[in-house]
């Protein structure tokens, strides 16, 4: 391991590159802020580490797996090892955001109390986002390479990570606070994190993230919507993809992709018993009509 810190700086970069560890259970290796410009594109590859993204101003898209889906200013977002990632700002309103990168023993078991689990990489952030901005800026101004420094550093992502956590926490406060409107609240949690997470989620994960059993979870949820998590989760799912049939011209095999369909011909066939068509004829018949009208 090199052993130095390397501080990169622009107008509308500041990013620490860390290659000193201290301890093996858990460190820092990145860490900056950035005013992404429209059209720059960044790619996980085999980028090992764990990047926890806190959006600051503006929107962009994030893309895991060949999963697509939009990240915005309230909002945090997570790459891991080993997945196939990309994300890129929105060409009109594009995002500032910053970030630290860390990795050890300990990484995994931190990213998912803080939500993050497999298959979730985007979270509403429930505390003020300049909280997270405040510990990467306390890396930035002490770059130098002496144990009062380190230690400061190891302070701050331990800061950053504690945040995250905290974040994920205020939505088991909520609910419990709630006490005998905590039903509502709960559905309400899971209708937010189904529309937020829908490409990835199981009802399982709408379950785990709220912290209530399943079986409770779809009782409340039924009385509430008149359906099941389950067919509320597949109606949203067919809702964008018939939004993407009507709106883009995306080959079927994207579309399915980006609604969370690994298989194109369960997409298909999903949507045909639903709407009584393929998707491709679907988006011939109905070119005209806007499915945000559709009550979901």
């Amino acid at each position: 391991m090199i052993d130095e810190a390397t501080l990169h700086e622009t107008k509308k970069y500041r990013c620490l590159v860390y290659h000193r560890v201290q301890t093996t259970d858990l460190y820092l290796t990145l860490c900056g802020v950035e005013a992404c410009v429209p059209g720059k594109v960044f790619h996980t590859g085999e980028r090992p580490g764990y990047h926890l993204h806190v959006i600051l101003t503006g929107k962009g898209t994030l893309s895991v797996n060949g999963v697509r889906q939009e990240v915005r200013y309230g909002q945090m977002f997570m790459t891991k090892p080993g997945e196939d990632a990309w994300y890129a700002p929105d060409e009109k309103d594009p995002w500032t955001y910053c970030w630290m990168t860390f990795d050890g023993k300990l990484a995994g078991d931190y990213a998912g109390e803080a939500g993050f689990t497999d298959g979730i990489n985007r979270l509403d952030c429930h505390v003020d986002q300049q909280r997270f901005y405040e510990a990467v800026k306390k890396v930035l101004e002490q770059p130098d390479l002496t144990l009062s420094s380190d230690l400061m550093r190891i302070s701050a992502l331990v800061e950053y990570i504690a945040l995250a956590i905290e974040s994920h926490g205020k939505v088991h406060q909520r609910a419990r606070q709630a006490d005998e409107y905590a039903p509502d609240v709960y559905v309400e949690l899971a209708l937010d994190f189904i529309r937020n997470n829908y490409t990835t989620v199981k009802v399982s994960d709408v379950a785990d993230y709220i912290g209530i059993h399943r079986s409770y979870l779809t009782s409340i949820f039924k009385k509430k919507v008149g359906i099941s998590p389950q067919e509320y989760l597949m109606q949203y799912k067919l809702k964008q993809s018939q939004r993407l049939l009507l709106e883009t011209q995306l080959p079927i095999q994207e579309v399915a992709l980006r609604v969370g369909y690994d298989n194109p011909l369960t997409f298909s066939k999903i949507f045909k018993n639903e709407y009584g068509a393929s998707p491709k004829n679907y988006r011939i018949q109905n070119q005209e009509r806007n499915p945000e009208d559709d009550p979901v």
